[in-house]
């Protein structure tokens, strides 16, 4: 039996894939399973530890190369995407069955337009849909990463005479997503002393790492933009604690089991993104305007950003020491 899981992007929805794919796994065990996403994440996929080929979307961009795919004769289709792009994968494959999951879309795009009080469930448990029209019964599980090991060199660079290292990414995809940059840097310099700061990310927030180390009045070390994925997916299972905004990082973060606190601006956890992770704590300042974004924008449509700047800098100081007094 061949099955061919689809996710193109983006990176935390790639890793929120993870546990359908195991449970895919558990129901067909002698199943072969494909899964095609983008170069870009392929690490991701790699950490699933499940998946027995990976298909690079970029491949197959062409009718002929997407018929080749589907000499594969896949007997199972399912669609984790549900967008245009996918659509032509699937047709174009055209395995024995396809299934697609329901994104509620329309219903995420209601909440934000008119703020009403629903709340939908975790995009994993949206992933977990398609075990019902297959006709199977099982628990939603929280996706697992199942990091490779990095560099010797790099692991030395992490230790730091003993003390708890906080992985910090101060950047997201979008303007309205990030936590200010200066409250952030009163984060820092106001931690105790037996914490050290990891800064992280990808090269295109460089430049905001460099500027919070500027602001911080503190040794810290900043990787950002200096690790591949895989080495990055290390470098978060080494920490102690990871304080992220809502990205991509923060779903690794909860894969990983890592102790983290999850910081929402303009979107909201209700939108089903929360990090699905015990160990998590998610900040989210309640505001009426809340969400104004599905995946957030450039600048606040009202001017004045309060979903990011009523958040004092003392209530993520004292999520950390609260996390860190559970160990």
């Amino acid at each position: 039996m061949n099955i061919l899981i689809i996710r193109l992007s983006s990176l935390g929805d790639v890793v929120l894939t993870q546990s359908t794919a195991a449970v895919l796994r558990e129901q067909y065990p002698d199943a072969r399973l494909h899964f095609i996403t983008k170069k870009a994440f392929v690490p991701i996929i790699e950490a699933f530890g499940c998946i027995d080929k990976i298909h690079i979307w970029e491949e197959y961009k062409s009718f002929s190369k997407l018929l080749r795919l589907g000499r594969n004769n896949f007997d199972l289709v399912i669609d984790l995407h549900n967008k245009f792009n996918t659509f032509l994968i699937k047709t174009i494959v055209n395995g024995k069955r396809t299934i697609t999951y329901n994104k509620k879309h329309g219903l995420r795009r209601k909440i934000v337009k008119h703020k009403t009080s629903e709340t939908i469930s975790s995009t994993v448990d949206l992933y977990f849909s398609i075990f019902s029209k297959l006709g199977i019964s099982v628990e939603v599980k929280q996706p697992k990463l199942y990091p490779q090991q990095f560099e010797k060199s790099l692991i030395n660079k992490l230790k730091y005479n003993d003390k708890q290292l906080i992985g910090i990414f101060p950047g997201a995809l979008h303007k309205t997503k990030q936590y200010p940059i200066e409250q952030t840097a009163k984060v820092i310099n106001n931690l105790s002393d037996s914490f050290h700061c990891i800064l992280l990310g990808s090269s295109n927030e460089l430049p905001l790492s460099e500027k919070l180390a500027s602001l911080s009045n503190k040794k810290v070390t900043n990787l950002c933009g200096k690790l591949s994925i895989s080495e990055l997916i290390s470098a978060i299972n080494s920490m102690d604690i990871i304080l992220s905004n809502d990205s991509g990082p923060m779903h690794i973060a909860a894969a990983l089991r890592k102790k983290q606190i999850a910081i929402f601006g303009a979107t909201h956890p209700k939108l089903g993104f929360a990090p699905m992770n015990k160990q998590a704590i998610v900040i989210s300042a309640d505001l009426d305007c809340q969400p104004c974004s599905l995946h957030g924008s450039t600048s606040c449509p009202l001017d004045h950003f309060n979903c990011m700047k009523s958040i004092i800098f003392t209530e993520i100081i004292s999520s950390i020491e609260n996390l860190n007094s559970n160990r």
